[in-house]
């Protein structure tokens, strides 16, 4: 399975769940599948993290390879995505652009959306989740990521 990993999974992961002082091995884990090519990210999720984690962010920037380029069909699909979500970007101060890339990478390259957001079950005010559903896309947490790869962090 390939993922597209969103910035909530990863500033999670480093700022709370998994920091790398404390769990360098999930790292280790992270890392191995990015060489693979199997977890991306859009350059979106890599602009969110230089506002949220200096440090994760520089983390990042030294593995350029997780990243895809904003493509024009991804940026094709990111329009079809807003024109159908609207609200899924600019409603809150909370509600960020990456979003939209995630989804729309996913969807391009056939990946597996990993995000810690929770669906709102509306597409009101959605979440990624919402519009995975709503759109037939793959998304799974953090942990059922860890676990579907059966990584042993200790």
């Amino acid at each position: 399975m390939a993922y597209c990993i969103d910035t909530s999974c990863l500033i999670a992961a480093w700022e709370e769940r998994y920091p790398p002082e404390n769990f360098p091995k999930f790292w280790d884990y992270l890392e191995r599948l990015i060489a693979e090519g199997r977890v991306r990210a859009p350059l979106a999720v890599l602009d969110e993290t230089e506002k949220k984690s200096k440090d994760l962010h520089a983390w990042l920037r030294q593995r350029p390879e997780l990243f895809i380029d904003y493509e024009e069909e991804i940026q094709l699909e990111v329009r079809n995505i807003l024109a159908g979500y609207p609200r899924l970007v600019m409603e809150k101060k909370q509600r960020f652009a990456a979003d939209s890339f995630i989804i729309a990478t996913a969807k391009v390259r056939g990946l597996t959306i990993v995000t810690e957001e929770k669906p709102a079950n509306s597409l009101n005010r959605p979440n990624i989740p919402d519009v995975c559903r709503d759109m037939r896309l793959e998304w799974i947490s953090l942990i059922q990521l860890i676990r579907a790869e059966a990584w042993v962090i200790s």
